[in-house]
């Protein structure tokens, strides 16, 4: 005797089974992760138990549910079992959602190889996109994988500006221009070298862009705490040290005064076509800024 009058009621019936007990495991997988008084012995049981409960009554639901099956033999009936006991334990395991977040990440397209981003506060280049993980190459040469399920519930960052469609020095400059950089909404407009050439950089930019014909320009930024104490000497130090990386990214980075706390906080705004170029020297050029903003400076 079939639990439902007809198929097409089972069938809902299972839908629904299905869709509550994955949403109950992407619930509990998260809570799980947020809550660090929790071992992670005991949030692996918890999760194994939860799914093999999950799959037993969807196959309970399957095979006892549809008046169909009833009509089968009972020989057939154990091969179904076994099938559909398989493909519901694939459907609720983490492959099976890292595989949908991989074609959902594949619609949405919020990067490509060879983009400089940041996802799960790991910043690096993305070396490969398959429909359960991607890889990022951090600054340090780590790679680092990360499933697709994580990225989606991640904020993504680009720092990778597309450049194909732009047809004129208007729209490159808005384009790449930092969010500070637009208005006059700053706390550090008296320093002379943040504007200094401004313009004409972005001009330079624009010709060797045109010139070249460049898909893209990569636009990093990251933030560096400054002490209070001998802090317009290290602000000049600064602009000198960007002065010297002109020859190692092509331009100059640039920063800006962007908070006041315990300490002063600025944002630097790496632009180059390179991405290599970024990788070998972005951390050469913070090492240098760390020594400038924490470090005791002798004269």
């Amino acid at each position: 005797m079939a639990l439902f009058d007809n198929d097409l009621i089972a069938l809902i019936v299972l839908l629904i089974a299905i869709a509550g007990f994955i949403g109950l495991n992407k619930l509990l997988t998260t809570l799980m992760i947020k809550t660090s008084k929790i071992t992670i012995e005991t949030k692996n049981k918890v999760s194994f138990v939860v799914k093999v409960i999950s799959v037993a009554i969807i196959v309970y639901l399957a095979v006892e549910g549809f008046p169909i099956f009833q009509t089968i033999p009972e020989e057939m009936r154990i091969v179904l079992t076994g099938a559909i006991s398989t493909a519901t334990a694939f459907l609720s395991s983490e492959i099976f959602v890292d595989f949908l977040s991989g074609i959902l990440l594949f619609i949405i397209d919020p990067f490509d190889i060879g983009h400089v981003v940041k996802i799960q506060g790991k910043k690096g280049v993305v070396k490969s996109i398959t429909l359960t993980k991607i890889i990022i190459e951090t600054f340090n040469a780590i790679l680092v994988e990360i499933k697709n399920s994580q990225v989606i519930d991640s904020k993504i960052v680009n720092y990778t500006v597309e450049l194909e469609d732009v047809e004129n020095f208007g729209v490159f400059k808005k384009r790449i221009q930092a969010p500070q950089d637009r208005g006059k909404a700053r706390i550090d407009l008296d320093l002379d070298d943040n504007y200094k050439g401004y313009e004409e950089e972005f001009k330079q930019m624009f010709e060797e862009f045109e010139t070249k014909k460049y898909d893209a320009i990569h636009s990093y930024t990251f933030r560096m705490g400054y002490q209070y104490n001998q802090f317009r000497i290290r602000l000049d130090l600064t602009s000198r040290l960007c002065e010297e990386y002109i020859e190692y990214f092509g331009f100059r980075p640039r920063f800006h005064v962007v908070w006041f706390g315990n300490r002063i906080e600025l944002k630097f705004q790496i632009l180059t076509f390179d991405m290599n170029k970024l990788k070998k020297y972005q951390p050469k050029f913070a090492h240098g800024l760390y020594e400038i903003s924490m470090g005791n400076l002798d004269f």
